[in-house]
């Protein structure tokens, strides 16, 4: 099943008025929420949006701290590479196996261009 663009633009919508309100609600969120600190546990192979809605790649793994909130997403992207993010540029959305980052698609492969090279050359 496709995202459509209307889906997604609605998803931006909500989620800005999630965290507008500061995600006053109680109870399980019904669309996108913000990531950082989530606890979550697997995300490998979710689909991944940049800010303008195109799909970028998806998740290989998550990197949490010792008390399991989320900090960094690894994105095995579809342009060849892996770009490692932090998880306060990047919205869940659960119901629909979806993250969306607040990042360009340029900007992503420009990551994993940086970590590529710093691996094949390691500073002396």
């Amino acid at each position: 099943m496709s995202v459509s663009r209307s889906q997604k633009a609605w998803g931006a919508i909500v989620t800005g008025a999630i965290l507008a309100t500061g995600g006053m609600a109680m109870g399980a969120p019904d669309g996108p929420v913000r990531m950082s600190a989530l606890k979550v546990s697997d995300l490998s192979g979710y689909e991944v949006l940049d800010r303008t809605g195109a799909r970028v790649g998806e998740i290989s793994h998550i990197e949490t701290d010792r008390d399991g909130r989320t900090r960094w997403l690894n994105i095995g992207l579809d342009a060849g590479g892996e770009a490692r993010v932090a998880s306060f540029r990047a919205d869940l959305d659960a119901g629909q196996k979806l993250v969306s980052l607040r990042l360009s698609e340029d900007l992503l492969i420009a990551r994993a261009d940086v970590q590529a090279t710093e691996i094949s050359s390691p500073s002396i």
